[in-house]
């Protein structure tokens, strides 16, 4: 979740995006900072899923929102592993961080907007550029859309990658 300037006050902007493909695939900006915001994002992330049958990792600070019940319960009913940093060190969430700058600093949404109507037209603008239009090298120079489209998924070359396990499903996980 991030601020942006809507006229005189804030609007909160919560994200969901997939780790591995960078894509922002969930989504909402909220006039308060209720649970219901973040509900709105992680909701629209799970209709977007391809393949239920896959496991789903959420990883999230200690926010209020992430905490709640119906956050919780909502990840509870697709069988979601819930992952959460350890301290407020935002190291620990450095991909969230980093997509949220970019947001904020490539795609001009920190500038403020005059009204809520004209920053949701601008975010599902950014968004759309973020995911469609802006290679990362981190993917291999792809764009997020491209990574998130490919049915089998490339090595990255510079991450170490490590086995690890979570009940009877085997992951390779990338180390950083």
């Amino acid at each position: 979740m991030t601020y942006i300037p809507v006229g005189a006050n804030y609007a909160y902007l919560y994200v969901i995006m997939d780790a591995f493909s960078r894509k922002i695939v969930g989504w909402s900006l909220h006039q308060t900072m209720q649970a219901k915001g973040a509900l709105e994002a992680l909701n629209m992330a799970l209709l977007a899923r391809k393949d239920i049958s896959q496991p789903v990792i959420h990883h999230s600070d200690r926010g209020v929102q992430y905490c709640s019940w119906a956050y919780v319960q909502r990840l509870r009913q697709v069988n979601a592993t819930i992952s959460m940093i350890e301290s407020g060190d935002p190291n620990e969430n450095a991909m969230a961080e980093r997509v949220l700058r970019t947001l904020k600093e490539e795609c001009k949404l920190a500038r403020g907007f005059l009204s809520f109507s004209s920053a949701v037209e601008a975010i599902e603008k950014a968004i759309n550029a973020y995911n469609t239009v802006r290679p990362h090298a981190s993917i291999n120079y792809l764009t997020p859309h491209q990574m998130h489209q490919r049915k089998r998924k490339p090595r990255l070359r510079w991450y170490p990658y490590k086995k690890v396990r979570y009940g009877n499903v085997q992951y390779e996980a990338v180390f950083r």
